[in-house]
């Protein structure tokens, strides 16, 4: 056996045989690379103790078994706590490209966020409304619009999402003092 590459091949096998062998290895590797890309990420943080102690009363507070998953908790609310009817709306479209069933996109995105505060579920569309009064919606073939939600739970919905561009949304162009002719 002669060694060629990494890979063990008798010496009667032809160099474009062996080249080929070479290859897909080669590309079977990769795919074994690309399929294999982690889903979290380790990362390490110097805390105050005071903050340590708060993340720690939460952990007991709460019955959650890990101070990791007590600080994935509190971070996941806090930067749910910022999100705009558009974060949701991108989040819920996401999801779409995922599962397109809207039961799992209601589970997975709009049950546990703290700024939703309605949610109805019918066999063709699931609306949203915010504690902000912002809505939005998503039909089984993907139409999405936002709106308002009043007190009542009534949905005003009517705009379409992703909202269309419109020259007014960026900014003027900066106009030159003298006129260049």
């Amino acid at each position: 056996m002669n060694i060629h590459m990494s890979l063990c091949v008798p010496i009667d096998m032809s160099p474009l045989f062996v080249l080929k062998m070479y290859i897909r290895w080669h590309a079977e590797i990769e795919m074994a690379e690309d399929q294999e890309k982690p889903t979290t990420e380790r990362r390490i943080h110097v805390l105050p103790v005071e903050l340590l102690d708060r993340i720690r009363a939460y952990q007991a507070d709460n019955n959650i078994p890990s101070e990791v998953e007590a600080v994935r908790r509190l971070l996941s609310e806090a930067l749910q706590a910022r999100d705009s009817i558009d974060d949701i709306m991108k989040q819920v479209a996401a999801q779409f490209k995922i599962d397109r069933d809207l039961r799992n996109i209601a589970k997975e995105v709009l049950t546990g966020h703290t700024r939703v505060n309605r949610l109805e579920i019918e066999d063709n569309c699931v609306r949203f409304g915010m504690r902000t009064g912002d809505a939005g919606s998503i039909s089984k073939d993907g139409t999405m619009q936002v709106g308002t939600v009043d007190d009542e739970g009534y949905f005003r919905l009517g705009e379409n999402w992703p909202r269309a561009r419109s020259w007014t949304d960026s900014p003027a162009p900066e106009l030159d003092e003298e006129i260049p002719f």
